[in-house]
């Protein structure tokens, strides 16, 4: 089950859009699930649904409102946010992100996935994490360990004959190889170790795919014996990360 998840989040990943989207298309009432909104990485928002407690966002031309409300009694209660709101879309070299600000002071931001606009339109944004949590790391962890299903006990031994001359007499010598780590390629730039995840953010990266060892063999050689996994993340961040690793 963990693995179907795993599978099921780096498709998500690789679907990431650089579509960039007017502020105008946001135009309207969007609701949530609050414990989603309040709890997960992915926040997918709609016209309209049915549960209980629902984080809504009302968005015009100059105005952005946010409230919590409970559907399930009668009258509905509903709570707002004290103080005047604000959203902006910025352009990224990661893609586009929507800046919350509360009297003037930016207090959150979130990546737009996607937006959808057929019959049911479906908006569909990331929650920025923080370094502290490695989220990155912890996912790209997941990955080695359970869906490359990498094994750090096996071990590949390679024999070879070598001449001793001394003794006129050849003698098989078995040489044992180290088992690496499936390979980190961070915008085509291959990683020594995965210490450097862990000061990438999850939420600016855009691209997670894997290869096999036949796949990418040709590319890389004996590095990929394990495979490779390939991430696209903002290049400004990861410039600083590498300046800060010597690699």
């Amino acid at each position: 089950m963990k693995t179907t998840a795993l599978t099921i989040g780096f498709l998500l990943l690789t679907n990431f859009s650089f579509s960039q989207i007017k502020k105008k298309e946001l135009n309207g009432i969007w609701r949530t699930n609050s414990e989603i909104f309040f709890k997960t990485d992915t926040i997918k928002f709609y016209r309209n649904i049915k549960n209980c407690y629902q984080t809504k966002w009302w968005i015009e031309k100059r105005n952005f409102t946010t409230n919590e409300v409970n559907i399930c009694t009668e009258p509905p209660r509903i709570s707002g946010i004290v103080g005047k709101e604000k959203i902006r879309l910025r352009k990224r070299d990661f893609g586009q992100i929507i800046e919350y600000y509360q009297n003037g002071n930016l207090t959150d931001k979130f990546r737009i996935i996607e937006l959808n606009k057929k019959s049911e339109p479906e908006l569909k944004l990331m929650n920025f994490d923080k370094l502290t949590e490695q989220k990155l790391y912890k996912y790209v962890d997941s990955l080695v360990f359970k869906v490359l299903n990498y094994n750090p006990e096996k071990t590949e031994n390679n024999t070879k004959g070598i001449k001793i001359s001394d003794s006129n007499q050849h003698a098989k010598i078995t040489i044992r190889y180290d088992n690496p780590e499936p390979l980190i390629v961070v915008n085509g730039y291959p990683l020594v170790d995965r210490e450097p995840l862990k000061e990438l953010l999850f939420v600016e990266t855009y691209g997670i795919t894997y290869l096999t060892k036949e796949q990418s063999a040709s590319i890389y050689g004996s590095r990929a014996i394990n495979g490779v996994i390939i991430l696209q993340t903002s290049e400004k961040r990861f410039k600083n990360v590498r300046k800060k690793y010597g690699r």
